[in-house]
């Protein structure tokens, strides 16, 4: 199997999954690439990940919210927890 070199630095790629979704990404400037068609399919899982209803919240116990205020724990957006 060929080794693809980024077209940014020419360092080396890695390629993995996340979603359904290959992804390149260059170890040295760590740039992200995709093919075809790939970022469509990412845009996709993001709205579908927004669209879908939050956890409930488990209860604390101790009768009040931890969190400032009483705010819900906001969610990552479905690119964080992708790169993450």
């Amino acid at each position: 199997m060929m080794q693809l070199k980024c077209p940014k630095c020419q360092g080396s790629m890695r390629q993995y999954e996340r979603s359904g979704v290959h992804v390149d990404q260059c170890t040295e400037c760590r740039g992200i690439f995709l093919d075809r068609g790939e970022l469509e399919r990412l845009i996709d899982a993001e709205t579908a990940f927004q669209t879908r209803p939050a956890p409930a919240p488990a209860p604390s116990g101790h009768g009040y919210d931890s969190r400032p205020h009483g705010y819900p724990k906001k969610r990552k957006s479905f690119f964080e927890e992708l790169f993450d």
